[in-house]
Formats: C-alpha cells, structure tokens, sequence
C-alpha cells in the first residue's frame, strides 16, 4: 500500500524560449489565466489535497517564484544555477535534499483540472505517470506500456507502439525510483528525467500509468498552446 503523500517537487527553470518576449520578462509559471499565474494554480491543488512541503526548482527568473514564499509557507526553493545547459533531470537532482519520502512531481507550466492530484494520489501504484486522451495540442509527450508498466516515453509518434495515452506533466514518485533516477543521469546533465531516465530504467524497475479520460489540461510552452490554455481554463473555471 502506498504511504501518504505529503510532499511535492514542482521543476521551474526552464526558459520559456518559445514565448519569445513574454518568456523573457517572466517565467512560465506565472503566465496569468484568471486572476492568478498558473503556478498558484497548481499550488492551491496541491495544498487542498494535503501537500505540506512543496519543493519548486527555480532557474530563469527564480525571483518570482522567492516572492511567493510570502503567501505560501509551505514553499522551499532550490536553483539550478546551470538552468540554461542542463535538462529536467538535473533540476529533478537539485532537490535531492528534500527527497526522503514518497513525492508528487509535476512541471510549472501546467493548467489542469485539480481533480488531476486526487487522481494521481489516490492510484494505488507508488510510481506512476498521469495521462490523458489525445489532445491534439502539440508538441504532445506520448506514453507506450505493455499491460500497465510504461515500457516507452516520447514526443516522436513513429517511436511509440500503441500510445496509451499523453503524458501531462504529472507523476507520483517513490523515493526507490528517484534514488534509481539520481543514479541513471550522473553520465550526462542533459537528460529529461521522463522520455530519458525514465524509459533507461522502466524495462527492470516497473513504472506505472493512470489514465484519466476526459481530464481538462494544458501546458503552456509557445503562444499557440497559450491560446488553447485559455480556453481550457475557461472549461476548469466553470466547473
């Protein structure tokens, strides 16, 4: 049975290249929808579920994210001072520290229906990776499994044998396969703690998927998908 979550790592470094100007001025997690940055939205899910302790790693514009600390006690930082010449595996590594439980693991530029966490939280495997339908977005991460173990991850279709599904940026991971992550990337800091690590360990340590039909989300990585987001917003808003 697995144990109960009370702790989050949310990865926020990246560069936002392709939101050209408004990537410069801001990180991605603060793209307002609503009232709110998008950040905020994913920290008010979290915290609703019983999340305590949620790790944000910081990177391009890490200001923001010190300046919500004010507003939410829960938050610690950590930087990724190479932030611009590594991948999301080494910002998974900066909060190696704050790793001594079972972790939800999610990206900052997400907009989702908060019934997303209950979801993953409530899936009865201790690793496991949230998808969803085809959502014709772009730029889609599609997930290959046999049975239920993921067996590959990718953004290229033609790699992947029978998608099961999209993955959107949220997982549930034990400290056993962090520790095997931490481990896999040592060699090389560019790797994706997803369709790299990941898929380099799944065929020996098992990796579980849950699919969550119908489930409104977004993530926000160019001004199309922006778009998208607003009106996938609009949808979560008025439930």
């Amino acid at each position: 049975m697995s144990q109960v979550i009370t702790k989050a790592i949310i990865l926020a470094a990246g560069m936002g290249l392709r939101l050209k100007e408004m990537g410069e001025d801001m990180p991605k997690g603060f793209i307002h929808l609503g009232d709110s940055p998008i950040i905020e939205h994913s920290l008010r899910a979290l915290i609703a579920c019983g999340i305590r302790e949620i790790m944000i790693v910081t990177g391009h514009k890490g200001e923001y994210y010190e300046n919500l600390k004010e507003t939410y006690p829960e938050i610690s930082t950590v930087e990724n001072t190479r932030f611009a010449e590594t991948g999301t595996m080494c910002s998974l590594g900066c909060a190696k520290d704050f790793v001594d439980a079972d972790f939800i693991l999610l990206e900052s530029d997400l907009i989702y229906d908060p019934a997303a966490i209950t979801g993953i939280l409530n899936a009865p495997h201790s690793d496991c990776l949230l998808l969803s339908g085809t959502t014709n977005a772009g730029d889609e991460v599609y997930v290959e499994a046999v049975e239920n173990r993921v067996t590959g991850i990718s953004k290229n279709r033609d790699e992947i044998k029978g998608s099961v599904g999209e993955y959107i940026g949220i997982a549930k991971i034990s400290q056993q396969l962090y520790d095997r992550l931490i481990q896999t990337a040592d060699s090389n800091p560019k790797l994706s703690y997803d369709m790299d690590c990941m898929v380099g360990i799944a065929s020996e340590y098992p990796i579980y998927f849950l699919r969550m039909e119908g489930l409104d989300w977004a993530e926000i990585d160019d001004l199309s998908q922006l778009e998208r987001a607003q009106k996938v917003w609009e949808r979560i808003k008025a439930k």
